[in-house]
């Protein structure tokens, strides 16, 4: 049922546009009406619909079209800086943009740009973290073969082609861990380096060892032969250098004679005031212990146990490798009591080898 003042059927949106009663009479209007009923009406409800139609499509939101649609968000987006202006500074604050959902709508989290101003930092492949220079060679074989560590019983697990670059690392006897120009870590060994070349193209010396290992040496061992007082003489000794001149060596002897057989050790601390040089001479004193069994044929068959107490000086060489040759020359003291003292001279040479 129509509200008062408005006809029947009226579109309510047109309720405020229908003209107040008496304003066509008011005016001196009147209307006539020249066509029959069920026409008049039939008008009527076109018109009617009509104008209903066209008011709800002012209502309606008007649709983008398919290009502003796909368009990033306002306040998102940049335009590229004219050429000769300067670019923008990145915003690193967190942004949002919201895009309608049928029925939702949902919140999407654009991160911040990257700052195109810092360019990851890309390693130097000659350099180490404490800024010393490497040394690079370039390979002039067909190939040389990396392994996955210092030996030949370890497996090649991968072929450096000639031409490559290669940056040595470290060393560990014959045995070298280079890096190549893509970043593979292996060991090749002395001989295979032999033959590259040196950034200055000429070819690369590589010795059996390097001198300065020979002048870094810490831990020495050997054996040697000589003779103690007329009777034959063997020995090994092992030294530990603290310094550039000096160490100290403990010692172990055997003399085996005719009437008994004597077991001495002692340790020394030495002095070697020339330990650059290839030739090396050195000194020495020490403490230790004498031991004297003589045969159970003798008829004073009776053992002496006596603190002992040397004096060394001797010389070393270098001969190649680790190796070196040693020869001493030293006098023993025992102390057999507190009136008697033995006195014993002793000459060895040896080999002995050091790391």
């Amino acid at each position: 049922m129509s509200p008062p003042g408005r006809p029947k059927g009226e579109c309510p949106r047109l309720a405020g546009r229908r003209a107040a009663p008496g304003v066509h009479q008011r005016r001196g209007v009147r209307a006539v009406s020249i066509l029959s009923t069920p026409l008049r009406r039939a008008v009527a409800w076109l018109a009617f619909t009509l104008a209903c139609a066209g008011a709800h499509a002012a209502d309606a939101p008007v649709p983008l079209p398919a290009d502003a649609a796909s368009a990033p968000t306002a306040g998102v987006a940049a335009s590229a800086p004219a050429e000769g202006a300067s670019a923008p500074l990145a915003d690193d604050r967190p942004r949002t943009a919201t895009v309608p959902v049928p029925g939702s709508t949902q919140t999407v989290e654009i991160p911040a740009p990257v700052n195109a101003g810092s360019p990851p930092t890309v390693p130097v492949a000659d350099s180490v973290p404490g800024g010393d220079r490497r040394e690079r060679v370039q390979i002039s074989d067909p190939y040389i073969e990396l392994h996955t560590f210092a030996g030949r019983g370890y497996p090649v697990f991968y072929v450096a082609g000639r031409g490559e670059w290669i940056s040595i690392e470290l060393r560990h006897t014959d045995w070298y861990k280079v890096r190549t120009a893509s970043g593979k870590v292996g060991w090749v060994t002395r001989q295979q380096l032999q033959s590259t070349l040196a950034e200055s193209g000429l070819p690369n010396e590589f010795g059996d060892v390097k001198y300065d290992d020979y002048l870094a040496r810490r831990v020495e061992l050997g054996a040697g032969y000589g003779r103690f007082h007329r009777e034959s003489m063997i020995k090994f000794w092992v030294s530990y250098r603290v310094s550039d001149t000096l160490s100290f060596e403990s010692t172990l002897g055997q003399v085996q004679g005719v009437f008994s057989g004597t077991t001495l050790w002692h340790v020394n601390l030495q002095a070697e005031p020339w330990s650059d040089q290839r030739f090396s001479p050195f000194m020495g004193i020490g403490i230790g212990m004498f031991k004297n069994i003589p045969n159970q044929s003798l008829v004073s068959f009776q053992p002496t146990n006596a603190r002992l107490a040397d004096a060394i000086i001797g010389a070393r060489y270098h001969l190649t490798d680790r190796f070196m040759v040693r020869a001493d020359y030293a006098i023993y003291t025992a102390f057999v009591s507190d009136q008697r003292s033995l006195e014993y001279r002793a000459a060895t040479a040896g080999l002995s080898f050091f790391f």
